[in-house]
């Protein structure tokens, strides 16, 4: 979800998987559900925000194998035509805010994979 150079970014709660660390709105696609169906879900679940199909740019979809999982990430991007609110869940996510893609690349706490996806989709080039 970005908005005039910045999006938004999601502090996850410390008793959640990746716990006390950064990433992006996503979640697991369940059975019978699409990943654009997933996407949308939770973009409403995490931020309250309802995204539509047209929005929604696929922007490709990466594997990371970690030790302990191995973790299909399709990514979306929405180019968001004025800011918005976001209302987070709680149960999830602890704090947002939002962010340049220099600024999130140069922060440590971030979920596995994340600084690779921006080097990966554009946003920051290769170190």
């Amino acid at each position: 979800m970005e908005h005039e150079g910045r999006f938004v970014i999601l502090l996850r709660q410390p008793d959640k998987t990746q716990g006390s660390k950064w990433g992006l709105p996503a979640g697991k696609v369940e059975a019978g559900h699409s990943d654009l169906e997933t996407i949308k879900r939770e973009i409403k679940e995490e931020t309250g925000y309802e995204a539509s199909e047209e929005e929604l740019e696929f922007l490709g979809e990466w594997v990371w194998k970690f030790p302990e999982k191995t973790v299909e990430f399709p990514t979306y991007k929405i180019m968001l035509k004025r800011p918005i609110d976001i209302t987070l869940n709680p149960e999830e996510h602890q704090e947002y805010k939002w962010v340049t893609p220099e600024e999130c690349y140069a922060m440590k706490n971030l979920i596995h994979g994340f600084h690779d996806l921006l080097e990966r989709v554009g946003y920051i080039k290769k170190q």
